[in-house]
């Protein structure tokens, strides 16, 4: 049984697929299984992939499937893995080749049931900045004495998970925001979670990605997000421990991010006051949040100017920074 299982879900992206295989296959640390999964791919991804299990059949398996979105290629790559830890690796991103050996080494220390780290931001083939998780580096925590873990990336490629954080998870497909859905989950579920100190990852920010679509309606399933967010944390009775730190993530997730997409598109949609609806319906006290100080000044200006519904000062900011190149 190999130490990790890296899922890759494949969509249309065969220009990308083999520097991300090429940097798994190059990992110093070689106790691993890659699960490349062809969601239907119309392109020559599905082809690209069945060459390199033939070529490397004791590391790769290639696996198709009808389209069901990328949530449902996870979904089959875990119900495939026969690792120990499972990683997801999207194909349009890369991986520095010390990862699985810090991870593994880190496993053999800790035995964690979450391992994070960061990750660099690529676009147009220049980094242009890093992400990082806030936690402290090195220490055991979870979610109880580091409430902060909340606050981190809301994305499934940092992290390696223990398989059985996923015994009664599952991804959602084909929706926007399925990322928050999951991530807030295991945050939650893992017992010790250990951040390391680099980012291994590399994330290619790409026009099509559905954060810079600019279909505004569909920032209504931001909502839906937090539907079964409030549902799965009340139905595992874990939402009066952690009632803050749900309520701040709707803060930065759905009333400011989510708005400020929208806004910028049509500052008079239906959204934004559906928004704000839904903070006053399901968090009354959001302006009492104590985790309000953690937002930055800029994003604490927009929160303000949003509770004010300042949208048209909020749109002209964004064109003002997207004029300056910020």
């Amino acid at each position: 049984m190999p130490t990790f299982s890296l899922i890759v879900p494949i969509y249309k992206i065969e220009e990308y697929l083999p520097k991300c295989i090429d940097s798994v296959l190059a990992q110093k640390n070689q106790d691993f299984e890659l699960l490349l999964i062809d969601d239907g791919s119309p392109d020559g991804s599905g082809k690209l992939i069945d060459d390199y299990a033939s070529r490397y059949p004791d590391k790769i398996r290639a696996i198709h499937q009808p389209n069901g979105g990328a949530g449902a290629a996870r979904n089959h790559g875990i119900s495939l893995s026969k690792g120990e830890y499972l990683l997801f690796v999207d194909g349009d991103d890369y991986l520095d080749d010390t990862l699985l050996s810090d991870l593994a080494e880190q496993i053999e220390k800790t035995q964690a049931d979450l391992y994070l780290f960061g990750a660099h931001v690529e676009r147009d083939g220049v980094k242009n900045g890093e992400l990082h998780e806030l936690v402290k580096i090195g220490q055991i925590c979870n979610a109880s004495d580091a409430p902060e873990l909340f606050f981190g990336i809301m994305a499934p490629w940092n992290r390696a998970y223990k398989k059985s954080l996923f015994a009664d998870l599952a991804f959602a497909s084909k929706v926007w925001y399925e990322d928050i859905r999951i991530v807030t989950k295991v945050n939650a579920l893992a017992g010790t979670v250990v951040r390391l100190p680099k980012p291994y990852y590399h994330y290619l920010q790409r026009e099509g990605s559905a954060m810079n679509n600019k279909n505004s309606e569909r920032n209504v399933e931001i909502i839906y997000a937090f539907d079964d967010i409030l549902s799965w944390f009340n139905a595992q009775k874990l939402m009066d421990r952690y009632c803050n730190e749900v309520e701040f993530l709707a803060i930065q997730h759905l009333l400011i991010a989510a708005s400020v997409r929208v806004l910028q598109i049509d500052r008079k949609h239906h959204l934004l006051s559906d928004f704000r609806e839904y903070m006053e319906k399901n968090f009354p006290k959001f302006r009492e949040n104590p985790h309000l100080s953690l937002l930055d000044k800029n994003k604490q200006l927009i929160y303000k100017l949003l509770l004010k519904k300042r949208y048209r000062t909020i749109k002209l900011i964004f064109r003002m920074k997207a004029l300056l190149g910020k």
